[in-house]
């Protein structure tokens, strides 16, 4: 019998880390800063890109026009309500968000929380890797595969494990510098 190689969710995993990544405010302003805000907005919890436009006039200021007013003021309390750390002005046809400049503070605050989610990832990546070893190692005891099989296995798995290790890395490392620069 041929061992049935599984794959890493390698993609999934780089998936959601860049994502976090993403909200994880630089220099220059993101409008993913904003992706886990939501809003009361008619009859339900909708999230800011949802009920609006988010743009950035400049790199410290996002921009938001909701596609109806009457919920200027959902979203600013949606935005008070956050832990983003911007005061929200409402000039009654959008809002607009003034990020102060990071302090060297701040940016190594920052650098920690990254590091934070780098080990989340490789956590995954171990927990991951550990389920399809025991599949493995079940299939070996129902006699479906060799312990050579199982090797070969397991040292394939490795390599993907380790290429992926150093692809998370790769990503902190580039967030890290975009958090850094001044």
């Amino acid at each position: 019998m041929s061992i049935k190689y599984n794959i890493l969710p390698a993609s999934v995993i780089l998936d959601k880390l860049s994502h976090k990544l993403s909200t994880v405010r630089t220099s220059r302003v993101n409008s993913s800063v904003l992706d886990h805000i939501t809003v009361r907005a008619y009859d339900s919890q909708m999230k800011i890109v949802e009920v609006a436009t988010v743009t950035i006039p400049e790199p410290g200021q996002l921009m938001i026009s909701p596609f109806d007013k009457s919920l200027l003021n959902e979203i600013e309390k949606g935005i008070n309500n956050s832990n983003l750390g911007v005061t929200p002005n409402n000039d009654g046809a959008g809002i607009r968000l003034v990020f102060p400049p990071l302090t060297e503070e701040t940016r190594k605050l920052k650098v920690k929380e990254l590091s934070k989610y780098e080990e989340e990832s490789k956590i995954e990546v171990r927990t991951n890797r550990q389920k399809l070893v025991q599949e493995q190692k079940h299939l070996k005891e129902a006699k479906e595969i060799t312990e050579d099989d199982l090797k070969d296995f397991e040292v394939s798995l490795q390599k993907e494990v380790d290429e992926l290790n150093k692809e998370i890395e790769n990503l902190i490392s580039i967030k890290e510098t975009e958090i850094m620069k001044v």
